[in-house]
């Protein structure tokens, strides 16, 4: 997944999420079978997937961020021997 496909994968889970969290609303503010019915099903699968693409996008950042990390050289003084005693 590139940096513009991790984007749109976040804003879609983001746009799941609140479509989901609408149907909840729904059921509490019309508690009849038919919304309560819809928002216990549907918006617990998109809420569910909504989630599980926020994690793929954390996992894939952190994954890249440790690998930039061991790849690029560590900032620092730079390693000097010991002239009386080298090792």
């Amino acid at each position: 997944m590139r940096r513009v496909n991790s984007y749109w994968v976040l804003r879609a889970a983001c746009m799941l999420a609140l479509f989901a969290l609408g149907l909840f609303v729904w059921s509490l503010l019309d508690p009849h079978p038919i919304p309560v019915i819809l928002a216990m099903s549907v918006g617990q699968v998109l809420g569910t997937v909504s989630f599980a693409a926020f994690l793929m996008v954390v996992a894939y950042d952190l994954r890249t961020t440790l690998r930039n990390e061991r790849v690029a050289p560590k900032s620092g003084p730079p390693e000097t021997t010991d002239p009386v005693n080298p090792a």
